[in-house]
């Protein structure tokens, strides 16, 4: 069987290998198409601020992901169930609110014990099926916090003793653990808070468990728990709570422009009263009220406000973006699906004036009303907050949490969803009272809603008549295929008006399931519409991806830039793009009349006339490679080319937890002949060509981080063609898949140690 399957591997090799010297011949070449670069066609700036992303607390992206603290539902203020995510085997206990640790902190856990009981947290953990929403009742159940070998992990709670007699000992529940720490609560009269260092003894996943041996009754409050080596922990300005080292990397490497922060607190609320809160996120931890998320199939995700409105500033600071803080309209989220029933009913005469008032009056605060008045000022201090100095009350609180000088916050958006004439009506107020106060703070809009097909048109005309230096946003979320249909759509937007922010872009394949729907297909539809945009970057000012993290089995979404679970980080194809896009931007656009779209091949072409490099941005949604050459003229000295690209076989090729990675972008030199660059665009591709010149030789030119071992993307159904013939239909395929990448990276390279030579 095995020479059966040698041999057949044998003439798959030979085949390809003909193949490969017939098709690469000169004989069959054709003549290329020539994309033509002229330094006479440049034209209008880039916004350097075009690239950035949305951070949100869903699928467990802020708390159980960028924040560090281990332990879920730490003040059991947890919505759906107070326990929540704690395990506690004692004589009795229960949720108390009475005397609790302060205001916002109110509920608290009693603890009565005869002998021995154990309190146990088990983290933010996963609870679906991999690749889907069906609930896994074990994985609901065990513990999720990644210990890691010699690493210490900090333990803090508060406690206050009613009458217990006994020890409480600490430890890391985890395969290979077995240090421990004992304390007792002789001191806690009154609320008290003890911390401890505890180090873990293995690399493995677990849970945090407290064993009581004794008699009595105890309460416990606000329980973290935090590795010592996560990012900013016991710095001077990280004050108050700390990150999670990689998935603060993956920030920094991408290197976003922008980061637009919603979370709860900030633009989403259950009740008016609760409107611009962001109060409660700053300062001491333990005293800022929490609340929570609630994502889809009900599932609610806690807000510790551990990365609250200080927390974020500082991030964007620490990663180099712009904070764009969203704030809400004066309007409850919640209300928007009934909202546009009630309208529809309100314009068909179906409700009176009077119900229809009364109705908006349950759903939003009124510019009149004092109410309004107060909300209003909260978004006016939160701009003191981050850019007044310490002579001013809120300017003097950033201070005291840590951070001397001002952030230097420039933009304020407002409203996230909201739509409709109430929005506006509310907007109007808040845009004026921002820009008396602070002309300097540009305002970005909301964009209307797809409920509504004519709201996003009538809100962009109402903006370029009203508010013409807001900047204007527009969601491009689509199903997969949606978004070339949307390559032209700036193309026949005004000029004069407002400027664009797409607020989320994004693709929902049908290639892929839950996680690995972020694929190279995906990857190069939103890659031909980030083209378009930067053909369109004198209107189009900012662009974000949809969303940045998730964790794995435990997403509201199947689309995410970021995957990651307890101990993993699952870099996207998504991801790989707006890194090779954001980081090879360009100073202004350069105008051509190169068209290859119908053989599915997209570009733009920008330089950067400052550094001295010209950047063309190349997808190919097409398995065929196709070869063109690229002519310059008007630029002097060109040399030292080179191109950042991603190049599958597969539409599906993705990266998942657990194995190396696949589909990540590699670098290379490129051939230069008088001018001239040949070019082999591969098949399902991403390609971004750099093309130094005048006094740039390349040296300064953006580098890729330092990457995994690559290896060849297989589909699992590949290996499952032939029953009882696996091993060997798969063995082939990894050989056609290596040989052809061979081929492709051959060609790309252009012969480079000739080339090499020829530059030293």
């Amino acid at each position: 069987m095995m020479k059966k399957i040698v041999s057949v591997i044998m003439v798959v090799l030979v085949v390809i290998s003909a193949t490969i010297t017939l098709t690469g011949g000169k004989a069959t070449e054709k003549i290329s198409p020539t994309m033509e670069i002229s330094a006479d066609r440049i034209s209008y700036a880039i916004n350097d601020r075009l690239y950035g992303i949305n951070l949100e607390n869903t699928g467990n992206a802020i708390d159980g992901g960028l924040v560090s603290n281990l332990v879920n539902n730490n003040s059991f203020e947890h919505a759906d169930t107070y326990e929540a995510s704690w395990n506690i085997t004692t004589k009795a206990h229960e949720i108390l609110s009475e005397d609790g640790l302060n205001e916002n902190n109110s509920n608290y856990l009693s603890v009565t014990v005869d002998k021995q009981g154990t309190i146990e947290n088990i983290g933010y953990n996963e609870f679906y099926n991999y690749k889907s929403y069906q609930v896994n009742q074990k994985l609901s159940k065990t513990g999720d916090m990644s210990f890691r070998a010699n690493v210490s992990y900090s333990f803090s709670a508060f406690f206050k003793n009613e009458d217990y007699e006994g020890t409480i000992t600490l430890s890391l529940s985890a395969n290979g653990n077995k240090e421990k720490y004992q304390f007792n609560l002789d001191t806690c009269e009154d609320w008290t808070n003890i911390t401890l260092q505890i180090k873990s003894d293995a690399t493995a996943d677990g849970s945090m468990l407290l064993t009581c041996d004794g008699t009595g009754t105890f309460y416990m409050d606000y329980v973290t728990l935090t590795p010592e080596n996560s990012y900013g922990y016991n710095s001077e300005k990280w004050t108050y709570a700390s990150l999670r080292n990689d998935l603060v990397n993956s920030m920094k490497e991408l290197s976003p422009a922008f980061i637009r922060f919603s979370a709860g607190e900030f633009d989403e609320s259950e009740t008016l009263e609760d409107l611009g809160s962001w109060k409660n996120t700053i300062g001491n931890p333990q005293e800022r009220k929490q609340s929570y998320t609630k994502g889809e199939k009900n599932v609610y995700y806690i807000n510790s406000n551990l990365m609250g409105m200080y927390e974020y500033l500082l991030l964007c600071e620490d990663v180099g973006a712009d904070a764009i803080p969203m704030v809400n309209g004066g309007i409850l989220s919640s209300s928007k699906s009934q909202y546009v029933d009630m309208s529809n009913k309100y314009a068909n005469g179906t409700i009176t004036e009077d119900a229809w008032q009364k109705y908006i009056d349950e759903i939003s605060l009124r510019p009149e009303m004092d109410e309004f008045g107060n909300y209003v000022q909260s978004i006016l201090d939160l701009i003191e907050y981050a850019n007044g100095d310490v002579t001013t009350e809120w300017g003097a609180k950033r201070v005291a949490d840590g951070h001397n000088e001002p952030f230097g916050l420039k933009y304020i958006a407002v409203g996230n969803g909201e739509f409709g004439d109430v929005y506006w009506r509310n907007f109007d107020a808040i845009y004026k009272i921002i820009k008396e106060n602070h002309p300097e703070i540009t305002i970005v809009s909301c964009f209307g809603d797809e409920i509504n097909k004519d709201d996003n048109k009538n809100a962009l005309e109402k903006v370029n008549a009203l508010y013409p230096d807001v900047i204007f946003t527009e969601n491009n979320s689509v199903g997969g295929g949606t978004l070339y249909k949307n390559l032209y759509k700036y193309d026949n937007y005004g000029r004069t008006g407002a400027k664009i922010a797409v607020g989320e872009y994004g693709v929902n394949t049908t290639v892929g399931d839950t996680l690995t729907k972020n694929n190279i297909w995906s990857a190069i539809e939103n890659a031909a519409f980030l083209t378009s945009l930067e053909r369109n970057s004198d209107l189009v000012q900012m662009a974000s991806y949809q969303t940045f993290f998730s964790k794995i089995n435990a997403q509201t979404t199947d689309t995410s830039a970021v995957w990651f679970s307890s101990n993993e980080v699952i870099y996207t194809p998504d991801y790989y793009m707006q890194m090779m896009f954001a980081n090879n931007m360009g100073t202004n656009c350069i105008s051509s009349e190169f068209n290859m779209e119908e053989d599915g091949i997209y570009h733009s072409i920008t330089v950067d006339t400052e550094e001295k490099v010209i950047y063309v941005k190349i997808t190919n949604n097409s398995r065929k490679p196709q070869k063109i050459n690229i002519s310059l003229d008007g630029f002097n000295n060109v040399k030292n080319p080179s191109v950042q690209y991603m190049s599958e076989n597969f539409k599906s090729a993705c990266n998942e937890p657990g194995q190396l990675l696949h589909v990540a972008p590699v670098e290379a030199r490129l051939k230069i002949d008088n001018n001239t660059i040949p070019y082999d665009i591969g098949g399902f591709s991403i390609n971004v060509i750099r093309i130094p010149y005048d006094t740039n030789d390349g040296s300064s030119i953006y580098e890729l981080p330092t990457m995994d071992i690559v290896s060849p993307y297989i589909p699992t159904n590949v290996g499952l063609i032939v029953s009882g013939s696996v091993l060997g239909i798969a063995v082939i395929t990894s050989a056609v898949i290596i040989l052809v990448r061979i081929r492709h990276h051959k060609i790309v390279l252009g012969n480079k140690k000739k080339e090499d030579n020829k530059n030293e």
